[in-house]
């Protein structure tokens, strides 16, 4: 098949996306994303909290209708308790519908039978649903954990450590990049690194320092939040500053606009229709 036809097999159709959102701590990553239930065509949003954004939703403003389509997975995930890492496994690799319960965020909870769990199933997921992972550094730090376990406070990873978490990382975010379902965003932080011997890059932050310098091949958009004269700025073309892994696929420049919410991204980029 030439791109001739494969420009005249997609005209018809609108497909997926997948977005990573990133920056320093508190310049309004998750509020950017929260915007997304804003869009009249976005049916429902799913929430999988590692970090307790849930706060931010809840006082941005939404109305009640916007936020009733935010379903929450809130997964409290710590160092002795990583569950996050456990979670995303069984949720993006399960054929059939996972009962996540809401007290631990755990698949198949044993502690919780009978108590309150919330149903969440990829496959049913469409293309005017949006599965949101928040963040991918505290899903990174679960995954080191995760393979540190039961180990003494002053174990060290090594090779194999790293190399496993690096796998669990990979297995998700490769679901993500294919976005055959339905419509993924990504929050995490920014971690520095060199580039050259006397400057630094930016790079989004999950998992080790080298699978840090390849997060953004998984996602169609990448894009950057930051304070900027105290106000949030975003940008997301390729040009918008040297020092950053961004860019995206569907040409959506947040830059290109001092209000930056998602519909610069999944409604200018082509992903949805109004």
């Amino acid at each position: 098949m030439d791109l001739k036809q494969i420009a005249k097999a997609t005209a018809s159709i609108s497909p997926n996306h997948s977005i990573l959102i990133y920056g320093p701590p508190k310049t309004g990553k998750t509020r950017l994303v929260g915007t997304a239930a804003k869009i009249k065509t976005i049916n429902r949003i799913f929430w999988f909290d590692l970090e307790n954004g849930v706060e931010t939703l809840l006082n941005m403003g939404l109305t009640d209708e916007e936020m009733a389509k935010v379903i929450v997975f809130k997964i409290p995930d710590t160092k002795n308790n990583p569950v996050a890492i456990e979670t995303m496994l069984k949720v993006f690799s399960a054929k059939t519908p996972v009962e996540i319960c809401d007290e631990h965020g755990i698949v198949s909870c044993a502690n919780c039978k009978g108590k309150p769990s919330t149903p969440f199933s990829l496959g049913t997921c469409t293309h005017n649903d949006l599965v949101v992972i928040d963040s991918g550094s505290q899903l990174g730090d679960s995954a080191l954990a995760a393979t540190c376990k039961g180990q003494d406070s002053m174990f060290k990873p090594g090779w194999d450590e790293y190399g496993l978490q690096g796998k669990w990382l990979g297995d998700i975010l490769s679901v993500i990049q294919q976005a055959k379902m339905t419509n993924f965003v990504v929050i995490t932080h920014e971690l520095a690194v060199a580039d050259g011997e006397k400057s630094e890059k930016l790079v989004p932050l999950m998992g080790s320092k080298a699978f840090c310098m390849k997060v953004a091949k998984y996602f169609g958009t990448v894009a950057y939040i930051h304070k900027k004269l105290n106000k949030h700025t975003a940008g997301s073309s390729s040009t918008y500053r040297g020092d950053l892994a961004t860019g995206s696929r569907v040409g959506a420049k947040l830059e290109a606009s001092p209000d930056s919410d998602m519909h610069r991204i999944l409604v200018d980029g082509g992903i949805l229709k109004e």
